[in-house]
């Protein structure tokens, strides 16, 4: 189980310390037992709890609601018995990557851009808002390390950044619509079976739901590997006969 300081507990939770302390003074979240000096140290359900407040925050319950929703929830059942559930709703499919930092001087190095082309501040902006860099300061936080590695090798052939994030986020905004078709028709399904505002009880509907959730992640993510990789062939061929084309009527006409 991972340990946070209130800074990290936040960050990692997308929200503040101040909120964090809010919650603590509210009865939302448990203070935690641990110090490490002066400083309270959280841990995993304390994230957890974040993920939960922000989840119900963001469907428009207000505090007070979220409090009685919480106290209801534990008397019944203890919430670290639910975290099956939670961690199938709220925790990042996605593999994460440890960040790797660097100064921002050496940014247009990483990227192997030159001196006509430099890695500028829009650019950096951009890829922030992608969640593909954190700024901080006279540093670069790469939160994807790997998939930045790809830009910067096609760099090499003369594909320029922006050009990247374009294409970056083009794909991202198609994901995310297959990612809303997946997690909608999951929810539907839920509401069609025990009707809005359900939650699990027993063990058993715990694990069902888990369990469903988890093979509709599967069908999603399965379904992107494969028929991209099928789209993939099927549009290279095309183009690839097109651009053969062209180049022999090129050729013919020299």
């Amino acid at each position: 189980m991972a340990d946070y300081r209130i800074d990290d507990l936040a960050q990692a939770a997308g929200t503040t310390t101040r909120n964090v302390r809010a919650y603590q003074e509210k009865g939302l979240l448990p203070t935690p037992t641990r110090r490490s000096g002066r400083a309270l140290i959280y841990d995993d359900t304390h994230l957890a709890r974040l993920r939960i407040i922000d989840a119900l925050l963001q469907r428009g319950f207000t505090i007070a609601h979220i409090a009685d929703f919480i106290t209801s929830w534990e008397t019944g059942k203890e919430l670290s018995e639910i975290l099956g559930l939670q961690n199938a709703v709220t925790d990042t499919w996605g593999k994460s990557q440890e960040p790797v930092e660097i100064p921002r001087e050496l940014v247009e190095t990483f990227f192997g851009d030159t001196e006509e082309h430099q890695v500028d501040g829009a650019q950096l902006a951009r890829l922030a808002d992608l969640g593909l860099v954190r700024l901080d300061g006279d540093t670069v936080q790469l939160t994807r390390p790997d998939l930045l590695e790809t830009f910067a090798g096609l760099s090499a052939y003369g594909i320029k950044l922006p050009g990247l994030i374009d294409l970056y986020a083009a794909v991202e905004a198609r994901l995310e619509d297959i990612a809303r078709l997946m997690v909608v028709a999951a929810k539907n399904h839920i509401v069609e079976q025990h009707g809005e505002g359900w939650l699990p009880d027993t063990d058993a509907e715990i694990a069902d739901t888990t369990e469903m959730l988890e093979r509709m992640r599967e069908l999603g993510t399965r379904a992107v590997r494969d028929g991209l990789d099928q789209a993939l062939d099927q549009v290279l061929e095309a183009e690839l006969g097109d651009y053969l084309e062209q180049a022999a009527h090129r050729r013919a006409q020299q």
